[in-house]
């Protein structure tokens, strides 16, 4: 019946609001519980409904919020206070921005600032050390929303920093901590648009907080958590884009596993978030991954090979400090080696483990090749005709078939049907192809028909054999273009029967 009410009130809200907001003033002062907590939440409901009209009644209600912080100590009036602390403040910080909106004058709109501030501190004194899970989640809310308001104000702005770390501190404190990652996203969210100076202390403080929330293995944190708390370094990487990559490489150097896989995730979702002071440190990035290129942890190295996933993704020129396409080949033979020498004590179950761990990497070197998006600026350049000096050797045969279809694609590309692909050449590139004395078009024709004749190499890396041939058929012989469109397309269909035929054979 009370939230049918207090429904009914907002209703009458749009036509009456002068009067139904001095009503509820009046009834702040009733002494009955149940009375406070109706009034609190229809009030916070009138915030998010007409905000613009709420402005010219702020400084009175903050002034009765003020005198019930020092009346209550937990529960649910203390909620419903917070809730409306939390929703006004909010209300506020967007009219900060835009205050000629507002029909306040310039003293009253100061007035609010300090009112604001007075009601801030008595929170700080009354609520920080409340007792109840409930009650501090509600306390966090409204607190992040006062300092966010409060910052740009710099007569404020060092109680903002000290209360900060009380609120890091509620990791610590509060069992679903969740909530604090939400409140600490939504006050970094204002440091841009304040533009002001973390200070040093409190930026390690948030980055420290924030990756040991990432990194502890003990701590079983759903996805969304985890993405808000990944958003946060984000955030402080917008402002401090220089301070954040150093702090996540000096993480690199450890030797806790979990904690090189979460420096390892937060540097690839920097590259991923193409954000204008990033591209411009993605070769900073790209060089502190490389120190964990040759980790023996298959954790720390499947992390690195997302990370490459990520690069790839946002912004191949970046690529130039290290070769990350050559390192998905080299980990692929490295893991292949590793695999084959497991498979002599696979009686083991330990090994036997290890080597689909192995198993698993390889199929993550071929996943993130098979992904890469021809079309990305400076991919082009990044894999032609660097791709080529992968397919001769035996030992990234199991390459063959992202491989296949990336020079596919490159093939279709402007810049290489119209022949200006040797304008965007990389000068290493081209010095390694004339260090490759074995990669001609008779060496390159011999490598793919072989695969393409081996029945037990699989009919998947024979067809891609069979693709790649036919991509490249103008860079082998300029007189076999016409009969392969004719001839590759039916051995094609052969493959493709043969494994219907197999599978039917199977049922």
């Amino acid at each position: 019946v009370r939230m049918a009410a207090s429904d009914v009130l907002v209703a009458l809200a749009r036509s009456h609001f002068s009067f139904v907001m001095a009503e509820l003033q009046g009834q702040l002062k009733a002494l009955g519980e149940i009375s406070k907590e109706f009034v609190l939440i229809t009030l916070g409901k009138l915030t998010s409904s007409y905000a613009l009209q709420c402005m010219p009644f702020m400084r009175m209600m903050l002034f009765g919020l003020r005198t019930m912080v020092g009346q209550v100590g937990s529960g649910r009036i203390l909620r419903a206070v917070c809730g409306v602390l939390e929703q006004w403040s909010k209300e506020v910080n967007v009219y900060i921005c835009t205050w000629e909106q507002c029909p306040l004058p310039p003293t009253e709109k100061e007035q609010i600032y300090e009112n604001l501030y007075q009601l801030f501190c008595s929170v700080v004194r009354n609520w920080l050390g409340c007792k109840e899970e409930e009650d501090k989640h509600a306390v966090l809310g409204a607190m992040a929303a006062m300092m966010r308001v409060l910052l740009p104000k710099e007569q404020h702005r060092q109680h903002v920093w000290e209360q900060l770390l009380w609120l890091l501190h509620q990791y610590q404190v509060v069992q679903d901590t969740s909530r604090v990652t939400k409140s600490l996203s939504y006050f970094l969210e204002a440091l841009e648009q304040v533009q002001t100076v973390i200070p040093q202390g409190t930026f390690l403080a948030i980055s420290s907080v924030v990756y040991r929330e990432l990194s502890d293995d003990n701590k079983q944190h759903s996805q969304a958590h985890k993405a808000q708390l990944t958003r946060c370094i984000l955030l402080q990487a917008r402002i401090c884009p220089e301070e954040t990559i150093l702090f996540l490489h000096s993480q690199l150097g450890g030797e806790r596993e979990a904690g090189c896989v979460a420096a390892l995730d937060l540097l690839g979702a920097l590259a991923r978030s193409n954000e204008p002071a990033m591209i411009e440190k993605l070769p900073q990035i790209v060089e502190a991954v490389r120190c964990r290129c040759r980790d023996p942890s298959t954790r720390v190295r499947r992390a690195v090979l997302y990370f490459i996933k990520e690069l790839l993704s946002a912004n191949a020129q970046s690529c130039s400090a290290w070769d990350v396409v050559g390192h998905l080949f080299s980990e692929f033979s490295q893991t292949l080696g590793r695999r084959v020498r497991r498979a002599c004590n696979i009686f083991l179950w330990e090994v036997f483990l290890s080597a689909q761990e192995e198993g698993a990497l390889q199929d993550l070197c071929m996943d993130v090749l098979g992904s890469l998006d021809v079309s990305v600026r400076g991919m082009t350049k990044l894999l032609w005709p660097r791709l080529l000096l992968y397919v001769l050797p035996a030992q990234y045969t199991g390459m063959l078939i992202p491989l296949s279809r990336c020079v596919r694609a490159l093939a279709e590309r402007e810049e290489i049907t119209a022949g200006r692909e040797e304008e965007e050449q990389d000068p290493e590139v081209l010095s390694s192809l004339l260090q490759a004395p074995l990669l001609t078009p008779q060496t390159l024709l011999a490598r793919l028909l072989v695969v393409a004749g081996a029945p037990f190499v699989g009919t998947e890396l024979q067809a891609a054999a069979l693709v790649l041939m036919q991509s490249l058929h103008s860079r082998i012989h300029g007189a076999v273009g016409a009969m392969w469109a004719t001839e590759i397309p039916l051995l094609l269909q052969y493959l493709e029967g043969k494994v219907l035929a197999g599978r039917e054979r199977q049922g």
